[in-house]
């Protein structure tokens, strides 16, 4: 799927079992990245990958 979108997409992966669910599992990575798209429309200028994070 990433691939059929090209350059018009990022892809935000966030190293987790399970489906993540935006801001409900406290990964600050993954939030912020999605927040900033939500509240300016810029995309990450490329794919990233957020590991989990250990508490």
């Amino acid at each position: 799927m990433r691939r059929a979108f090209g350059d018009r997409a990022r892809m935000v992966s966030v190293d987790s079992g399970g489906h993540e669910v935006y801001l409900a599992h406290g990964n600050a990575c993954g939030d912020r990245l999605v927040t900033d798209f939500l509240v300016t429309g810029h995309r990450p200028a490329r794919d990233a990958f957020c590991p989990a994070e250990t508490g």
